[in-house]
C-alpha cells in the first residue's frame, strides 16, 4: 500500500543505505589519508636528504618538494570527506534503521485501523437496524458493540499515530544528515567563503523540492549566486530547481574543470570528448553531469534552447519552447552511444517544429542510470535505480517550465520500464503529458512493491503511446521473461498504438514520402537481434523511420499520423 505521513505528507518508503560499504569507504579514506601522509613524508625528505649532485637531483628535488606541497590541500580534504562519511555512516545506522524498522509496524497499523473502522460501520449499522419490537437485550448488545467498536477504532487511531509520529521523527534526523553530508561534500575543499554563502549552501542541500530550492536560489544576491556557481559549479549544475540558465554554464565549468584533470583512460575519455562535441558543434547544453559515477558516468544533453541573443545577452533558455522531449535508452546504453541519440534529439526537435507549423521543440537525451545487460535486464533493478534519478529531472523539468509547456518522455527497450516506472509509481505528478514506449522490453507490472506498495500504478493525466515493430522479437523476449516488468504498454487502458513497420508519412516542406520500417529492434542503427544483421537508418528512433516520424507527429499535434 502506498501511505502518507499524516504530519509532513511525507511518503512510507524504505531508505536505502549499506552501512557496511560506507564504513568500508570510511576505513580506505583513512587508509588513503595515512598512505597520503607517509608519501608527503618520503617526498619531504627527497626535497632536504637527497644526496648527489648534478642537474637531475636539483630537479628531483624541487619536483619532490613542489609536488609533497600541492599534496597539504588534497590530504585534507580527503579528511573532511572522511569526516562526512563517518557522520552520515552513524545518523544511517540510528535514524535510518529506526525509520525502516517502523515501516513493517505501520502498515500493520493502518490496516488494524481500516479493519476497526470497518467494525464500526458494521456495528453502527446493525444498529440502526433495531426496531422497537426487538427485545431490550437485543438493543443494549447493538449499543455495546458501537462502544466497543467506537474504543476498537480509537485505539487503533492511537498506536497508528504515535507509530507516524516515531517514524516521522526517524525520518527527519536522517534526512537532516543527509542534507548535512551533502552540504558537507560540496564544502569538502575547504574554499573560503562567507557565512550567508555558507549557509545558503546548507539550505539548498537541505531542500526537499525543486520549488524550495528555487525559491532559496531566487533569495540568494547575485554575488552570492555567481560564487557558488564559480566554486561548486557540480553542485548547482545538478540541483533540481535550479534555473536551467544557471546548470548550463555551471555543468560547463564543472566540465572543463574535468577536461583540464584528464586524461581519465577509457571508455571515459571518449565519452568526454563525444559529450564535447555535443556541446561544441551541436549547440547541446549539459543539464547533468556526473562524469565519475560509478559503475557508469552519467549526463542529460539539451538540444533546441539559446542561452543567449544574437547581441551574446543571457536569455531564458525555456523562453518560446512549447515541448520538452525526454529521450530514454535501454540495455547497453551510455554516453558512447550519444552521437546517435543526440541526432535524434535534433531531428524530432527538427520534425515537430514542421509538424507542428513552427511550435518550439527541445529534447533532453538523458543518460542517468546504470543501464543493464543481459544478465540484469530480466530484472528491475536498474530501472529502480534509474526512475529514482529520470523522476528527480522530471520534477525539476515541471518547476522549470510552464504549465502550458507539454513534456514527452520516449522509452526505448528498457527504457521504457525505467520511464514508466518514474511516471506511474510517483506518488506525485511530475508533469508528463505524454508517455512514449518503442520496442518495449516491457513496463512496470500492475504495481511495484519498492515504490507504491499494493497500490497499482498511476497514469492518471498522462497519455500513453506505445509500438513494436512486428520483427522485434528481442523486446517481446524481454517482457515475457522478465520479473517485474512483464506488462506490454500497448495493453495499459487508454494507450495509443502506432505503427513502425514503414509507411507513407509527411516530408519537411510539405508533401508525402516513404517511411521505413524497423525490422528489429535497434534505436539506431541495427537488426533483428543483439547481435544478427546490421542495417543503418531503420531504428525505432532514426530519423527516416516510420516509428520516429509519428514520434515526431504525436509531439506536434497530440496524434500519430493516420
Amino acid at each position: 500500500m502506498s501511505l502518507t505521513s499524516p504530519n509532513r505528507g511525507w511518503t512510507l518508503e524504505e531508505i536505502e543505505y549499506d552501512s557496511g560499504s560506507l564504513e568500508g569507504i570510511h576505513r580506505d579514506l583513512e587508509t588513503l589519508i595515512d598512505e597520503g601522509g607517509n608519501a608527503r613524508i618520503v617526498l619531504r625528505n627527497i626535497d632536504g636528504g637527497l644526496e648527489g649532485r648534478g642537474e637531475s637531483i636539483d630537479r628531483v628535488q624541487t619536483e619532490s618538494g613542489a609536488l609533497a606541497s600541492r599534496m597539504n590541500p588534497t590530504i585534507l580534504t580527503l579528511g573532511r570527506i572522511a569526516d562526512v562519511v563517518r557522520a552520515y555512516g552513524e545518523a544511517v545506522a540510528q535514524h535510518a534503521k529506526a525509520a525502516n524498522d517502523l515501516i513493517d509496524d505501520i502498515e500493520t497499523a493502518h490496516a488494524a485501523k481500516e479493519a476497526a473502522a470497518a467494525d464500526l460501520d458494521a456495528a453502527e449499522l446493525a444498529q440502526r437496524q433495531c426496531t422497537p419490537d426487538d427485545t431490550a437485550q437485543t438493543r443494549n448488545t447493538a449499543e455495546q458493540d458501537v462502544t466497543d467498536a467506537e474504543s476498537g477504532l480509537a485505539s487503533a487511531a492511537s498506536t497508528l499515530d504515535d507509530l507516524w509520529e516515531q517514524w516521522e521523527s526517524a525520518y527527519s534526523l536522517w534526512d537532516e544528515a543527509y542534507g548535512a553530508a551533502i552540504s558537507g561534500l560540496v564544502r569538502a575543499d575547504g574554499t573560503t567563503l562567507s557565512d550567508s554563502t555558507l549557509s545558503a549552501i546548507d539550505a539548498l542541500a537541505n531542500a526537499d523540492s525543486p520549488a524550495e530550492v528555487a525559491e532559496i536560489w531566487d533569495s540568494l544576491t547575485d554575488a552570492q549566486r555567481a560564487a557558488l556557481a564559480r566554486t561548486y559549479p557540480e553542485f548547482i549544475g545538478n540541483l533540481e530547481g535550479v534555473p536551467y540558465l544557471d546548470r548550463f554554464l555551471a555543468n560547463k565549468a564543472a566540465y572543463d574543470r574535468v577536461i583540464e584533470g584528464g586524461p581519465y583512460g577509457e571508455p571515459l575519455d571518449s565519452q568526454l570528448e563525444q559529450l564535447g562535441r555535443e556541446v561544441t558543434d551541436f549547440d547541446g547544453q549539459l543539464l547533468m553531469f556526473h562524469p565519475f559515477e560509478h559503475p557508469q558516468a552519467t549526463a542529460a544533453v539539451m538540444y533546441g534552447v539559446r542561452i543567449v541573443d544574437d547581441e551574446g545577452n543571457p536569455v531564458d533558455p525555456m523562453d518560446g519552447i512549447a515541448n520538452v522531449n525526454v529521450l530514454v535508452g535501454g540495455m547497453f546504453s551510455s554516453l558512447d552511444d550519444l552521437k546517435a541519440w543526440g541526432a535524434s534529439g535534433r531531428n524530432l526537435n527538427k520534425f515537430a517544429n514542421e509538424y507542428g507549423e513552427g511550435v518550439g521543440s527541445a529534447t533532453i537525451a538523458w543518460y542517468g542510470y546504470d543501464s543493464p545487460n543481459l544478465a540484469t535486464e530480466h530484472v528491475m533493478g536498474s530501472a529502480t535505480e534509474g526512475a529514482a534519478r529520470l523522476s528527480s529531472t522530471l520534477r525539476g523539468l515541471d518547476n522549470e517550465v510552464s504549465s502550458q509547456v507539454t513534456t514527452s518522455v520516449i522509452g526505448h527497450s528498457y527504457g521504457s520500464t525505467t520511464a514508466f516506472l518514474a511516471v506511474g509509481g510517483s506518488p506525485d505528478n511530475l508533469g508528463v503529458d505524454n508517455l512514449i514506449a518503442v520496442g518495449s522490453a516491457g513496463v512496470p507490472d500492475g504495481y511495484h512493491a519498492g515504490w507504491t506498495g499494493d497500490a497499482p500504478m498511476d497514469y492518471s493525466g498522462t497519455q500513453i503511446y506505445a509500438s513494436r515493430a512486428p520483427g522485434d522479437v528481442v523486446a517481446r523476449y524481454g517482457e515475457h521473461s522478465s520479473f517485474g516488468h512483464g506488462m506490454n504498454p500497448e495493453a495499459l487502458p487508454g494507450a495509443v498504438s502506432f505503427e513502425s513497420d514503414g509507411g507513407e508519412v509527411p516530408s519537411l516542406g510539405g508533401g508525402t514520402e516513404m517511411a521505413v520500417g524497423t525490422p528489429g529492434h535497434a534505436a539506431h542503427d541495427g537488426g533483428n537481434t543483439v547481435w544478427g544483421w546490421w542495417e543503418a537508418g531503420n531504428g525505432y528512433l532514426s530519423r527516416d523511420s516510420e516509428s520516429f516520424r509519428n514520434i515526431a507527429n504525436i509531439i506536434a499535434t497530440g496524434e500519430p499520423i493516420d
